[in-house]
């Protein structure tokens, strides 16, 4: 095939995607704020987290206030609740009362007790973009859900995650099928 003969259309947006939606959790004079996140990484090899917010956004106060935060991977039957922190702002609606926390090392990290999967990161460093700024945070401890482990290793099936595809159509999906099984 020559280069010429290749067609290819080009395209707007995140082509790297679905990701995982995840729920970051701050607490904000003394109550837990929940914020939906659709753009969410771990870098090396999972010690740090990744993801950037809107400069207006009212967690913003509980990270710096804590310096910390919780990520929390919510499963699909907890959409509706997830869209109720999508949706509605924590200087409007008291999102404390929608889930149940707990606390692990970090006091000031307040993890869902209903996600299947939970990260509570103290921050290391927040990057300037204009409108936006972007958080790194060190996981201090992950947790999950006993049932949610094959062989105690995590299976990503049994966590349902919700996905959202942040580039194409934007709506949210459920993953799929695994392609290949690992030898024990």
């Amino acid at each position: 095939m020559l280069e010429n003969d290749l067609i290819k259309q080009e395209i707007k947006g995140t082509v790297l995607n679905p990701l995982p939606v995840a729920l970051v959790g701050t607490k904000i004079k003394g109550k837990p704020n929940f914020l939906v996140i659709g753009y969410i990484s771990p870098f090396n090899f999972g010690r740090h987290i990744f993801f950037s917010m809107y400069k207006k956004r009212f967690s913003r106060k509980g990270i710096y206030e804590n310096k910390t935060f919780s990520v929390n991977i919510p499963s699909v039957d907890l959409l509706a609740e997830t869209n109720i922190c999508g949706t509605k702002s924590g200087r409007k609606f008291d999102k404390s009362s929608v889930f149940e926390v707990f606390y692990g090392e970090l006091k000031t990290a307040p993890m869902i007790q209903r996600c299947r999967l939970n990260m509570e990161c103290e921050v290391v460093e927040i990057l300037d973009y204009d409108q936006n700024e972007g958080i790194i945070g060190k996981v201090i401890k992950s947790y999950a859900n006993p049932d949610c482990l094959t062989h105690n290793k995590l299976d990503l099936r049994k966590v349902d995650p919700i996905l959202w595809a942040t580039g194409g159509d934007f709506n949210y999906y459920t993953l799929g099928k695994r392609l290949i099984v690992p030898e024990s």
